[in-house]
């Protein structure tokens, strides 16, 4: 006579059971895989969009002042620039820009030249960058952030590199050393030792004219108002369509990590 089978008992019948269940369990711990996955599939696109949104880099200004060495161009289309404003030597070139270019070009042929000034107006940092910097204008300049690493010239006292500056003098408002050999008088050419190979670093920044994008006559240090900043100095066609590709990389180094792609 057969075994009885009640409960399970018999032993072939019993392994069926366990088989079954086993089955059962793997088919829900499969689900629930699949569920999560799909869960993390929904979320991580938006993290992942969320940690590359445009940002601006750490130690930035609040702006970049723009000073273009050429008279003010109307057709220039500044929207491009948000976090850049834009200001135009007069028709006639201040005295201090025009005495400093004759020893140090501002802006130098195909590139820019920087300069970092303290809440005091003293100028802390100088440098001129090649447009080179930024012939790409894609993914591979925007990620190599070279203007925050070029360093100050050498021989010129503190050689530590523009991020550097910019955190010490702009950001944490820090006073830059003054020195008090250095100095300007209107209409007269600075005749300290040094000024003949353009070392104005520790020079009080003077006071000189500018024309907004828009019109309207300034100065240096009405566009400071007393605070640190960053300004580079450019040109701008006649046009108002051939710029430096610094622009763009300041722009998008300093303000906007991760631009749309071209």
């Amino acid at each position: 006579m057969a075994a009885p089978r009640d409960g399970c008992s018999n032993t072939i019948f019993n392994y069926l059971c366990v088989q079954i269940l086993k089955s059962s369990t793997m088919k829900t711990f499969l689900k629930y895989i699949i569920s999560t996955a799909l869960l993390a599939m929904l979320f991580v696109p938006t993290t992942v969009d969320a940690q590359r949104m445009p940002k601006k880099h750490k130690n930035a200004p609040d702006y970049t002042i723009v000073i273009v060495t050429n008279p003010l161009v109307e057709n220039f289309d500044a929207s491009e620039y948000p976090h850049l404003r834009f200001y135009y030597t007069p028709e006639e070139m201040p005295h201090f820009l025009d005495v400093l270019h004759q020893v140090r070009p501002i802006p130098p042929k195909e590139g820019m030249y920087g300069m970092v000034i303290d809440k005091a107006g003293t100028i802390a940092y100088t440098r001129a960058f090649s447009d080179a910097i930024s012939r790409n204008q894609d993914n591979r300049d925007e990620t190599n952030f070279h203007m925050l690493n070029v360093a100050a010239p050498k021989g010129r006292g503190d050689s530590r590199k523009l991020e550097d500056f910019l955190k010490d003098y702009v950001i944490r408002a820090k006073a830059a050393k003054k020195d008090n050999k250095k100095s300007y008088t209107p209409g007269q050419v600075p005749s300290y030792r040094g000024w003949d190979k353009g070392q104005i670093e520790g020079l009080e920044l003077p006071d000189f004219d500018l024309v907004a994008q828009d019109g309207t006559e300034t100065t240096i240090k009405e566009v400071l108002g007393g605070n640190p900043g960053y300004i580079v100095f450019t040109q701008i066609s006649e046009d108002g369509k051939t710029v430096s590709p610094l622009l763009w990389h300041i722009e998008h180094i300093l303000y906007n990590y991760f631009p749309p792609r071209r």
